[in-house]
């Protein structure tokens, strides 16, 4: 389960190269093994086959030539001259009739010897010949009577014997690979009266041994395990078997103390020599494991080039849904962008073209909601504005009617004109939000019309910067404030005398505007701090709504007051310009 779920929480480019590559280089790796085997077997089949092609021939090679020399020494036992000698031996034959007879099977060896690859025959025979000599073609038979090959031939019974010879060439104790026969009695078959030995050179057998592998000894002994020759040097140090052996006719495996080898052994036709060949297996399989390293680094060069074709096959693949993912995360940040990327007519491009489409229609209901709130806010300012003026027109034409009950003429074109200019800044064509300077203005105006109302009782200050001038406020926001500073602050005090101060200044990126006045102040009301008008607070509570839909709730109206010493309004918002 945990498999499961670990797969299903995977990224989809790695599933999909996965797949890919379960797709594509798994059925590599089972065609690799699958070839690998039949090759295999059929380089191990023809590998035996050359091995044992090329002992078969060695092993051909040496039976005919034995099988050679052995029918040269029938021919030699059979001439009618040797038979002369064997039957009449020393005593029955003149000296001159020993010497000519010599010279006939001296000539007659010398043609047997140049026509083969007999490097000498040498015969033993009765001492008492007169042609016997110690390196002459006919010895002594008493000089070699009592030698381990001598005894091995005459042991035999007549049958060809090979053995290893170092007694023929007396001066270089040169070794021999010697045919000996016995040489009987032509009168008395159950008598040997003499051995002939057909001496051929070790070099003879070692040129006839051929090697199918450059890491391999072929070698012949005896079947005493005397070596006579063989196809190396140092190899027959460390590849040498104990003793030969007939192997039936192909190789096996055999373990020496240098390491695991193929042997294969059989005698040479009827003699009691062997022909050996021995593999070592690092050998026997080096071919097959450069077929190997050669197939495994083609499928690796396939396989790194089948990756190389995933990886953008992939990446082309999850490129869009990739894209398509990062735009649906920005739109939970609030950014609402489309992808703009070719279209297709796949499943991945109709999804982007549905996305794009719910995109563009969230952007249509944003911008509609957003003009609805607009009108909705606009509505609303205008509702407050439109409750703060009859409130002040109340109070102005209140006013006109005292002055015209007691025929103030001139004070009442002065407020007309002054209430003209008050309405034409309130109109403001028509716009919902002024600059600070603007709505000073429209303060000093609604100040000039108080005076003549309060007989200039109550003054007026300003203290603004000139960088306060052309930020934004709601239309008539400061005017209220001083209307209340006058009628409920200085207005109450004893006599009636008061002055109303107003100050502006940029605060980091906030302004701050206060009111304040040297009225009668608020008291408190409970025991909370809190402060309550002596009025209605109506005209605080319109200001404070009309903040709050202009700048939102970072707009702050703050009221401090101290009973008997006056109050303080303080307006806190973002600095805006137009």
């Amino acid at each position: 389960m945990n498999l499961i779920h670990a797969v299903n929480d995977m990224p989809l480019r790695k599933k999909i190269i996965i797949l890919f590559a379960l797709i594509g280089i798994v059925p590599l790796i089972i065609t690799f093994f699958i070839s690998y085997g039949e090759i295999r077997k059929l380089v191990v089949n023809g590998q035996n086959y050359a091995e044992n092609q090329s002992y078969e021939q060695t092993l051909t090679t040496l039976n005919r030539k034995l099988e050679h020399i052995e029918e040269l020494s029938s021919m030699l036992i059979v001439n009618k001259d040797m038979e002369a000698i064997l039957a009449k031996g020393s005593a029955r034959m003149s000296v001159a009739d020993q010497i000519e007879v010599y010279g006939n099977i001296v000539d007659y060896t010398q043609i047997m010897v140049s026509s083969s690859d007999i490097d000498s025959i040498v015969y033993f025979v009765d001492d008492n010949y007169a042609f016997t000599g110690v390196d002459t073609l006919f010895r002594r038979m008493n000089s070699i009577r009592q030698l381990d090959w001598a005894q091995k031939v005459i042991e035999n019974k007549g049958g060809p014997t090979w053995t290893l010879n170092k007694d023929i060439d007396t001066r270089t104790g040169q070794t021999y690979l010697s045919l000996n026969k016995l040489l009987w009695n032509p009168e008395d078959y159950t008598s040997a009266i003499g051995i002939v030995s057909l001496n051929l050179e070790l070099k003879q057998i070692q040129q006839s041994l051929t090697k199918s592998n450059p890491e391999q000894l072929v070698y012949v002994e005896t079947a005493a395990g005397e070596l006579v020759a063989g196809s190396g040097g140092k190899e027959l140090e460390t590849m040498r078997l104990d003793k030969p052996f007939d192997s039936k006719g192909s190789y096996v495996n055999v373990s020496l103390a240098s390491g695991s080898y193929m042997a294969r052994g059989q005698e040479i036709g009827g003699t009691n020599l062997y022909l050996m060949s021995v593999i070592s297996h690092r050998a026997a399989t080096k071919s097959i494991n450069e077929i190997k390293y050669q197939m495994g680094m083609v499928y690796v060069i396939i396989c790194l080039l089948l990756l190389l074709f995933i990886f953008p096959v992939a990446r082309s693949i999850t490129r869009r849904i990739y894209l398509l993912m990062n735009k649906m995360s920005q739109v939970r940040q609030g950014r609402l962008n489309e992808l703009d990327i070719r279209t297709s007519k796949d499943e991945v491009g109709q999804l982007i073209l549905s996305y794009n489409y719910m995109i563009n229609s969230v952007q249509e209901l944003m911008v509609e909601q957003y003009k609805l709130g607009q009108e909705k806010t606009q509505a609303e300012l205008k509702a407050l504005q439109s409750q703060i003026n009859p409130h002040f027109l109340y109070n102005t034409l209140d006013m006109l009617n005292w002055m015209a009950q007691k025929e103030e003429r001139d004070n009442i074109q002065q407020i007309i004109y002054a209430l003209s200019d008050y309405y034409k800044l309130i109109l403001n064509k028509g716009n919902d939000f002024v600059t600070v300077r603007d709505e000073l203005r429209l303060s000093s105006i609604y100040m000039e019309i108080q005076k003549k109302r309060f007989k200039n009782r109550v003054q007026l200050e300003m203290e603004v910067e000139e960088s306060v001038m052309d930020c934004m406020l709601p239309k008539i926001t400061i005017q209220p404030l001083v209307e209340n500073a006058i009628l409920h602050g200085v207005s109450e005090k004893p006599g009636g005398r008061g002055t109303i101060r107003i100050t502006g200044h940029i605060e980091g990126e906030r302004l701050i505007m206060r009111i304040s006045d040297d009225g009668v102040g608020m008291p408190e009301e409970g025991g909370g701090g809190q402060r309550k008008h002596r009025g209605s607070g109506y005209g605080l509570s319109n200001i404070r709504k009309r903040l709050d839909l202009y700048f939102g709730q970072t707009a702050e109206l703050q009221l401090q007051s101290t009973p008997g010493e006056g109050t303080d309004v303080t307006i806190n918002v973002p600095v805006t310009h137009r």
